[in-house]
This record gives structure tokens, sequence and C-alpha cells, in this order.
């Protein structure tokens, strides 16, 4: 970071630390900037780490995005925020775009021993595949109702974000967690056993997001075959998923009372215990499949 840009960060630290509702553990620079891949007109990205929050984050997170937008104002410099608490550094409660902000982070404050990097366990990829799987509960549904209205555009976004969450519960289930968007479709169109209308919707998909790969906002056309082609590659994507979840969940035991959730550690537990755990969890190897 230029001298101006650590100064931003450092301003939009200490106003979330007076303002803020909320116990402030660490907070660190991630990104582009941490992983030294930034352009000239890259945010600054700022992880807040805090020691407790409801369970939507609110209002403190907005609180903390306001601030920010301010400092932004006031120092043209380009600064986010991001809020969590410890609770969501659990095992088993971990995303893959958390863990891989700790991963490239570079703590710019700290109240005690910086948090250290976490891997992403099997537990987390059950965790994050099961609400990746809820989310596309909603999907027939609204895809229906945006046709029913005559917003084909509508129902050709729903229906590829579907294909997107599904590919990425595929490689988190496989400990896979970098890529995104269309990575990470392009990530599992390789294999041999598609069925030629599944590569064809997976293609769609994948090359949905514009030139950069990034561009979620653009107009998404019609997959080829029509929704009914989609939902077809997406209804056999879903047992999939739920296959490869179910022997997850044996393999692991994760979801028995024996070896549940309950083993680990409640979002009620004490900050310092958490802390502790943190640091220890690094001893967890990675899974493979």
């Amino acid at each position: 970071m230029s001298p101006r840009q650590a100064a931003a960060a450092r301003r939009l630290v200490r106003r979330v630390r007076r303002e803020v509702d909320a116990d402030l553990v660490q907070a660190s620079l991630f990104g582009s900037r941490a992983r030294g891949t930034a352009r000239p007109d890259s945010d600054v990205d700022i992880l807040l780490v805090f020691r407790w929050l409801p369970g939507d984050r609110e209002p403190q997170a907005s609180h903390a995005e306001w601030i920010a937008e301010c400092v932004a104002r006031r120092s043209r410099v380009p600064v986010t925020c991001w809020s969590v608490s410890l609770a969501d550094l659990d095992r088993g409660s971990r995303t893959p775009m958390l863990v891989d902000a700790l991963t490239d982070s570079i703590p710019i404050w700290s109240s005690r021993i910086p948090i250290p990097q976490l891997p992403f366990t099997c537990y987390d990829a059950i965790w994050c595949s099961e609400r990746l799987l809820m989310r596309l509960g909603e999907g027939s549904m609204e895809v229906a109702q945006h046709l029913h209205r005559g917003d084909a555009g509508l129902a050709a976004r729903r229906a590829r974000d579907d294909v997107v969450r599904l590919c990425t519960a595929l490689l988190l289930l496989r400990g896979i967690t970098r890529p995104r968007r269309g990575d990470a479709v392009d990530a599992v169109i390789w294999r041999s056993d598609w069925q030629f209308s599944d590569r064809v919707i997976l293609k769609w998909a994948a090359t949905s997001f514009g030139v950069s790969g990034t561009d979620e906002s653009g107009p998404v056309r019609t997959p080829p075959g029509g929704i009914r082609t989609a939902a077809g590659t997406i209804s056999r994507l879903i047992v999939e998923v739920e296959d490869r979840l179910s022997n997850l969940r044996a393999r692991t035991g994760w979801g028995t009372s024996a070896n549940g959730r309950g083993i680990e550690h409640s979002r009620q537990a004490s900050s310092l215990r958490r802390l502790r755990c943190l640091r220890t969890d690094g001893l967890i190897h990675r899974f493979r499949r």
C-alpha cells in the first residue's frame, strides 16, 4: 500500500474501534492489495474481526461500511470493509471466501496475538454445501416467476447462478476453495462423463460473466436449448452434490448426535476459548477427496 492508502486504512480502524458498538479483535488488509496483484484502481479491502456480532451482523456491519464510505470520500482512497465475528471462524462455520481472505491477509491492527491462517475443513465443506443447496430451493420458483412476467433475462440469470452454486459445491466437497463465478464452472467442465447437453449448459454458464470472467451485472442470454435444458442440468448437478455430501457426512460422522455440531465450539463459547482454538486449528489437516 502507498502511504496514503495505509493512512486511510488506519483511519478506518480508528473510527471503527471508537464508533462501532462491538469489540474489534483484529483488522487486516486482504484481497489483491494483500496479495500484491492490485491494479491502480483496486480497492483497499479491510477484514474486520469482532469478538461477537448478531447472526445477521447488523447494525454493526452496516455502520462499519458507512464509516468506510466516509473515509473513502474524505481520503479519495477506495476503502471497503468486511465484518465477521470470531464465531464465523469456528470449524464448521467457515466460508471459502473467509478462509482465503485470512490466508492472504496482512494484520494492520490486533488486540492480541494475530489470528492465524485457518484451513477449510470437511466440516466447513458440508456446512457451505448445505447452504448452497438451500439457495437452490428458491431457484425453480424464482425462475417460474420471471418467466411468468416475461423476463427471460432474469430467469436465465437465476439459472446461471444456480449452476455456479452447484459447481462451487462440487469443488468445496473436494476441498477446493479458490475458483469463483465462471472459473468454478470451468474447474468441473473438463470431466469426460458429462452428457452433451450438460456440457453445453456448463459452457454457457462459464462464459456468461463477460470477457473479464467477473462481470455479474451484464445481461445473461437464454441458455442453449432454453430454460428447460438448463433445469435438467441443474437437477443432475443437485443429485451429484447430494450424493457427495451424503458420502462426506458418512465418512466424518458430521450431523450425528455423537459427532455433529454439538462437539464444535458453540456461538456462545467464551472469546478467549475461541482464540485458543483458532491458534491450534492449524493442526487439523486439509482434507482431500
